[in-house]
């Protein structure tokens, strides 16, 4: 059905007006986001009624969500919640940030190795509408999102995290729940947040604040360590090099660093490859264009060929006219009358002209043969030319093919190593007794791993490489867990992983890199590319 034109002006009118808004001052388009907050809900949250972020009235908050009872004492392997650090005016360069949404108290914190980074107040889904608690993953941004389904409605500094609608972005915080899902956040936290966060970062949405912890656990697998013994062959090791005072012969390559070296000399061989593509492309064309001319060159040996036999055979057959007439005229003079002097005159020249069309008719046939036996050199020749040209062809042609399948498998082999750049990620389903891995929000490989105790809960624990250690071969952990009450150790202590996995793991495993390990499978957020793995809970 074609909508009214009244309703198309009217979104001509509010995509315009946002426009302005937005670039003008991306605050004052909290006003404007209002407008369109009386629409049914859809998948993407919209934001909601007042009309001024500062000056709006708090509706009658809801029922307190009932806090769940402190977390239990740690265990020696893991330190102190950082609930009260201190808020760091920058993130530290090179660390990564996780976050963390509570929605009773609605805040999300964001949080590095080193405690807290920046806290900030914001606008949760609304009774109906609840924005869904898990541990989810920053996987999409755009600076200028409009909406598909608010008339184009501007949600400025967008950070998707789930495929069904889910963001965080700006939004009207009135001090309460009132989205239709995402997680709303004032405008200039938002443009701060957005400036700090990349794709592949962990946001963790919990009923309550949950303050991540430093753990170390003989679980938790252990980077590989590359030792680059010549350029491009590298062998690895588990651990940190040897201690001594004079350095190895050999430098010493965490994973981030290999996938670097991988990086440069994919991008390399890449551009070396797309070149070797355009010039056998290039000589391809080339020899198709000789190919071509030496096939046309045939077809004009060819036909010259036949018209040189042509002529030569009539020539022929002209000659053979000639002499016969010639021959029938010495005949007949042989048989008249001598005494006759006209006969004799008469039949005198007719001989004459008969020897001279057999003698014009023998020039014509010797020149006709030689030309015919030219033509047929020259088709010779053409027919070779052709052969040696066709088979450059072929030689051309599969110098192409090679180098297509060449450039194809460079750019394969950089994509993977510009994706072993990315966080990795890791999820240990209890109910599943299997861990699945991915990295840049592609699946690489799953497999099977046992928890003891099965029928026990584990809790959900989000466990980050947060940091490097001091060396740079080594790895330091923080560990959030979800609810609370589960100990994130213990939950350590009940899972057996083969060796061959840790390897695996190791193998790209850096700062970044996170491990879920939980009671839940993947939820149905995690799909295929472009989605990573995540949680629901209840």
């Amino acid at each position: 059905m074609r909508p009214p034109p009244r309703r198309i002006v009217g979104s001509l009118l509010a995509a315009s007006v946002s426009s302005f808004v937005l670039l003008t001052h991306p605050a004052l388009a909290l006003d404007f986001f209002a407008l369109f907050d009386r629409e049914p809900p859809r998948s993407e949250a919209a934001p909601a009624a007042p009309t001024h972020l500062q000056k709006a009235t708090p509706a009658p908050p809801p029922a307190k969500a009932v806090r769940r009872e402190p977390p239990k004492p740690a265990r020696p392997v893991v330190a102190a919640p950082q609930r009260d650090a201190k808020p760091y005016p920058e993130a530290a360069p090179g660390l990564p940030l996780f976050g963390v949404v509570s929605i009773a108290d609605q805040q999300i914190s964001i949080y590095n190795h080193n405690g807290l980074v920046t806290r900030s107040p914001v606008s949760t889904g609304m009774e109906g509408h609840a924005t869904p608690k898990g541990i989810f993953t920053i996987i999409g941004r755009e600076r200028f999102h409009k909406s598909n389904i608010y008339s184009g409605a501007p949600m400025p500094f967008m950070q998707r995290i789930t495929w069904s609608g889910i963001a965080m972005h700006v939004g009207v915080v009135p001090g309460h729940p009132a989205s239709h899902g995402c997680v709303r956040l004032p405008a200039d936290f938002a443009e701060k947040l957005w400036g700090m966060t990349k794709i592949g970062e962990r946001i963790v949405i919990a009923p309550d604040d949950v303050p991540p912890a430093v753990i170390s656990h003989a679980v938790l697998p252990e980077p590989k360590i590359y030792v680059a013994a010549e350029p491009g062959r590298e062998a690895f090791v588990y651990g940190p090099p040897d201690s001594g005072d004079e350095p190895g012969p050999s430098p010493r390559l965490n994973p981030r660093q290999y996938a670097e070296r991988l990086k440069a000399r994919a991008a390399a061989e890449a551009i070396s490859a797309s070149k070797a593509l355009k010039a056998a492309a290039a000589l391809e064309r080339a020899a198709q264009d000789e190919a071509a001319s030496a096939a046309r060159a045939l077809a004009a040996a060819e036909a010259a060929s036949s018209t040189a036999q042509g002529k030569a055979d009539a020539a022929d057959e002209a000659y053979l006219a000639a002499t016969a007439k010639a021959h029938a005229l010495q005949t007949e003079a042989s048989l008249g009358d001598t005494d006759d002097s006209l006969r004799r005159t008469r039949y005198a020249s007719a001989m004459e002209a008969a020897a001279t069309a057999r003698a014009a008719a023998a020039a014509a046939k010797v020149a006709f043969a030689t030309a015919s036996i030219e033509a047929k050199t020259a088709l010779s020749a053409a027919r070779a030319s052709l052969a040696a040209k066709e088979a450059a062809l072929s030689d051309a042609a599969g110098r192409l093919t090679q180098a297509t399948a060449a450039s194809a498998a460079a750019s394969k082999a950089d994509a993977e190593a510009r994706r072993r750049l990315a966080p990795l990620s890791v999820l240990i389903s209890k109910k599943d007794q299997r861990l699945y891995v991915r990295q840049g929000l592609t699946p690489l490989f799953d497999a099977p791993i046992s928890v003891r105790d099965p029928e026990r809960p584990l809790g959900s624990h989000l466990f980050i490489a947060s940091a490097a250690n001091e060396d740079a071969t080594g790895l330091k952990w923080s560990v959030l867990s979800v609810p609370g009450v589960f100990d994130a150790a213990e939950a350590l202590d009940r899972i057996d992983m083969a060796p061959e996995i840790r390897a695996r793991i190791g193998e790209r495993l850096w700062t970044g890199a996170s491990i879920i390990v939980s009671d839940q499978p993947p939820s149905s957020e995690t799909g295929a590319d472009g989605t990573d793995l995540t949680v629901k809970l209840r």
